[in-house]
């Protein structure tokens, strides 16, 4: 893809109200989260790829991992939730890794020029194997979805792919801010919905405020989800799969007696405490094996730095209303 000369066009539309984010707290929050469609596990270029294209999609979401992530960041109970949201809707993923894989494993966020971003290269040519290779056309709308420094990379990925005339049509940016060329260059113009946590230390919320006000300001169609802190309840561990009701029980009792909640899930230390107790926390054998997740369900009730799904809906709706050209 070679890239144009920048010329900044302003999209008007219908604004989005703000949206505060409840958790899940229903009977959903009690169902394993597992792949509604089988997902592929390939290689391209050497770099590990999950995907899901349908035959004919009604556009390409390409989603980008955080820090210290992988390929396998689509294989996350939250993600998959996420993901299964889209699916459900028409939509095929692609989910790879960033180049850099023996240091932070980050995306270059820094360079802005798709001939020499070794990221921005690579994935021109994955999309083109895309194309060659499945239902995936050269006019196939493309969405793009990042977590953390993935949100930074998904803002400048669509500005610079936009820019090159590809048909992105809008991203959402998870726990991160608008890359600093994009900004630098004028500012994002892909409609854009920005999610946060009100307990986020690692990207505080101030900061995706202002990026999401800066869009409102340019006349960009955006959206905001600001998740709130939840009381910890079993429940939230029957997301993961494998875990019975028993053993979600126990979680939560083990978590309870680390001193970090009470009886009713009711955090009774800081937030870093809570997290340092938690990791320490007796967890029972059936919940050893993901201890991960087990962690990402509690950083979810601590509306800390955490993928979540609870969001997918908007996300998936303000997906659908800008699958075309604005």
């Amino acid at each position: 893809m070679a890239a144009p000369t920048r010329l900044r066009r302003r999209r008007r539309g219908a604004l989005v109200a703000v949206a505060a984010l409840v958790l899940l707290a229903g009977p959903a929050a009690c169902v394993p989260v597992t792949p509604s469609t089988a997902f592929e596990t390939w290689s391209f270029e050497g770099f590990d790829v999950v995907s899901s294209i349908p035959d004919d999609p009604v556009g390409l979401v390409w989603l980008f991992h955080g820090t210290g992530g992988g390929a396998r960041f689509a294989t996350r109970v939250e993600t998959v939730d996420t993901l299964n949201e889209l699916l459900a809707r028409g939509y095929g993923f692609v989910a790879t890794e960033s180049t850099e894989r023996t240091g932070d494993r980050r995306w270059d966020v820094v360079d802005p020029s798709p001939a020499t971003n070794p990221d921005l290269a690579r994935l021109a040519r994955l999309q083109q194997h895309l194309i060659d290779t499945t239902g995936v056309t050269a006019s196939t709308p493309l969405l793009g979805l990042g977590m953390s420094n993935g949100a930074r990379f998904v803002s400048l990925w669509g500005q610079e792919w936009a820019d090159a005339g590809q048909p992105v049509r809008a991203v959402a940016l998870y726990m991160g801010r608008i890359a600093a060329p994009v900004t630098a260059a004028g500012g994002l113009t892909l409609p854009a919905w920005f999610v946060t946590a009100e307990n986020d230390v690692t990207v505080p919320p101030v900061g995706v405020l202002a990026d999401y006000g800066r869009a409102v300001s340019a006349g960009m169609p955006a959206g905001l989800s600001v998740a709130r802190e939840q009381p910890l309840a079993a429940a939230r561990f029957l997301r993961i799969p494998g875990v019975d009701a028993g053993t979600a029980d126990a979680t939560f009792a083990a978590l309870v007696a680390t001193g970090a909640w009470d009886a009713a899930g009711t955090r009774q230390v800081p937030i870093d405490e809570a997290i340092a107790r938690a990791a320490s926390a007796d967890l029972p054998a059936a919940a050893r094996p993901v201890a991960n997740e087990v962690a990402n369900q509690v950083a979810l009730v601590l509306a800390v730095h955490q993928m979540r799904g609870d969001v997918k809906v908007p996300v998936a709706d303000f997906f659908d209303a800008h699958l075309s050209p604005s």
